[in-house]
């Protein structure tokens, strides 16, 4: 009789524990906000200087193939490089500017941490866009801009309002900071924005 009624007892709460979520607060992930954004979106906070990026760049390229309804955000933090943090979070905001952010993300990237050849001052990145094609005078205009200043103070004031202390750091839906160290492999990465993605 207790093997049967055992037996009624796990076939009832079967359902309950296939219900349980695969992934949970304070372990995969961390909810640094009350209020979600209204748009379906992953914003990474990254530096050109910091490795751990350059590696994450084909996990963010797949991700955005794997979702391309989501809007994907790259926010340069300028507390690392030292004085040459905020020269190459500037160096971001002018390539997205300029339109070819595409191009010079990978560039700037690979010079620093393949070829280990890190800038040392705005002109050696100018050089840079120079040579992916970007005219001197192109450059020039943009990067001590009136527009570029003001893309700079909200990657500054997103820094800021989300606490970040690190790199690549990544939010979904404004609401959700992934534990990256608890996520465990490229698979697990993409289910676990898409389950933020889809939650409240």
């Amino acid at each position: 009789m207790k093997k049967l009624v055992f037996a009624f007892l796990t076939l009832l709460l079967a359902p309950l524990v296939n219900a349980a979520p695969e992934f949970k607060e304070g372990v995969e992930y961390t909810v640094v906000k009350e209020t979600p954004s209204s748009q379906p979106e992953v914003t990474e906070f990254f530096s050109y200087v910091c490795p751990h990026c350059y590696s994450f760049q084909p996990l963010m390229e797949k991700l955005a193939e794997r979702l391309p309804e989501v809007e994907i955000n790259k926010v340069p933090v300028p507390f690392l490089g030292r004085e040459m943090g905020p020269v190459l979070q500037r160096a971001y905001g002018a390539a997205v500017l300029l339109e070819v952010e595409d191009k010079l993300t990978p560039a700037i990237f690979d010079q620093i941490h393949r070829q280990k050849k890190m800038p040392r001052s705005m002109d050696d990145i100018k050089a840079v866009f120079v040579d992916n094609g970007v005219e001197a005078g192109e450059f020039d205009g943009v990067i001590n801009s009136f527009a570029l200043n003001g893309m700079v103070a909200q990657y500054d004031k997103l820094t800021e309002n989300f606490n970040v202390r690190g790199t690549p750091t990544l939010i979904v839906k404004g609401k959700y900071e992934l534990n990256m160290g608890e996520i465990g492999s490229e698979e697990r990465f993409y289910r676990v924005v898409e389950y933020l993605l889809s939650a409240e």
